[in-house]
């Protein structure tokens, strides 16, 4: 979800791009011109809904792992599970934090944004009644208060048989027992880096981005270099400005870097991910051989912090990512073919059959990122057993400015 949610995100930086190429005029056809701009302001209404969809699953899919986390060290605490092999550190975390915490915000947040559409809607009803006023209105106030339901019940009801469960749990691990577990995994032998963490992945990862950036700050210097005054009050566009012939060039420019950024931001993320997935399969080859020979040492922390946790597969996130971006606007194209959006139903009408191959190959990659990463998980977890049997570690932490870890692992009983 996660990685759908960046392709959305992506999504948006090409919206804007795409719309003001359209605006200023700088595709060269007024025909392609009109049709890019619409169907990038409808793929705006596209971009909040799987937005907004996405991110309640993604809560949602959060919250039951929580449950079902406590629930299996429950059922393993209640079958009498040895004391000295503790819950991993990122099982305990699930068990600590309060469960549907990311539900319950977006619940809340949910609900003030629609209370605060409906109360305004409201009042302007009151004035200027119609019936399509009343109907926005009461649907932003009962979508309002199932929101405020929501956010209630995660705060009040769902913590009460989680908070049961980690009862349990801390009942059968004492922080004794996990204090004793992690001194002797701490003591466990000196580390013997028999597998490296490259930079190559990495380098390309941080180029995308880079280019990325510079091609989005290139367009905006364009565009504000265009405008003599911003829009304010009474106004909706600013005062264009036209220079000479070498800084025209050069503003044609700043857009055109952004068109050409956009693809190869792309490029240079998907090498990364590759090199990234061979890197990951140096790695777990290196960690195999050295559990079969039970005369080597402890391998670096970093690596044993990676591979003894899941980790989606480099290709499905990118095919994730590619899915949301596909669905907004194959979407926002066959629905504009369709006759149901701005305008430009001749030229989109063409391509219907197109844009419904886009939003089926679109679910697709979807479809085949969830499977991959499922089948990832389950052919790995032999792998992560053994690691944590053998050299048990705690898993990567975020690090801020001065090197120290963003977040805290804590115990299950004080």
């Amino acid at each position: 979800m996660l990685a759908v949610l960046v392709g959305l995100g992506v999504s948006f930086a090409l919206i804007l791009g795409a719309g003001i190429l359209a605006e200023e005029h700088l595709l060269g056809d007024p025909g392609l011109e009109t049709a890019v701009d619409h169907l990038m302001r409808f793929s705006v209404g596209f971009l909040m809904l799987f937005g907004l969809g996405v991110a309640f699953v993604w809560a949602v899919v959060s919250c039951l792992r929580e449950v079902a986390v406590s629930r299996a060290l429950v059922k393993a605490a209640e079958q009498g599970a040895s004391r000295s092999a503790v819950p991993s550190p990122d099982q305990v975390a699930s068990v600590i934090e309060p469960p549907a915490s990311r539900l319950g915000f977006l619940g809340w947040g949910n609900a003030a944004l629609a209370g605060l559409l409906g109360v305004v809607g409201f009042f302007v009803v009151l004035v200027d009644s119609s019936p399509e006023g009343w109907v926005i209105t009461l649907s932003a106030l009962g979508y309002a208060l199932v929101m405020s339901l929501l956010g209630y019940a995660c705060q009040r009801w769902l913590p009460r048989p989680h908070a049961r469960r980690r009862e349990r749990i801390a009942s059968h691990w004492s922080a004794a027992d996990e204090a004793r577990a992690w001194k002797r995994a701490k003591s466990s032998g000196g580390a013997d880096p028999l597998a490296s963490r490259s930079s190559k992945a990495a380098g390309f990862i941080y180029a995308a981005g880079l280019v990325g950036v510079l091609g989005f700050v290139a367009m905006l210097a364009s565009m504000v270099m265009r405008c003599a005054s911003f829009p304010g009050r009474g106004t909706s566009e600013c005062d264009e400005v036209y220079y000479g012939s070498f800084i025209e060039r050069v503003l044609s420019w700043g857009f055109w870097i952004f068109a050409v950024a956009v693809p190869l931001t792309a490029l240079l993320a998907l090498i990364g991910a590759l090199l990234y997935w061979a890197q990951q399969r140096g790695e777990r080859s290196d960690l195999l051989t050295s559990l079969a020979d039970a005369r080597s040492r402890r391998p670096d922390k970093d690596v044993l912090a990676f591979h003894s946790e899941q980790r989606m597969h480099p290709l499905a996130r990118v095919g994730a990512m590619l899915s949301g971006v596909g669905l907004v606007f194959g979407c926002s194209a066959y629905m504009l073919g369709q006759g149901m959006g701005l305008g430009s139903q001749e030229v989109f009408a063409a391509y219907r059959t197109e844009s419904l191959a886009a939003i089926l190959v679109s679910v697709g990659l979807f479809v085949a990122a969830v499977v991959g990463t499922g089948v990832t998980a389950a052919r790995g977890r032999e792998l992560r057993n053994a690691l944590m049997r053998r050299w048990p570690t705690i898993p990567e932490q975020q690090r801020d400015s001065q090197g120290k870890p963003k977040r805290r692992y804590h115990r299950l009983a004080p």
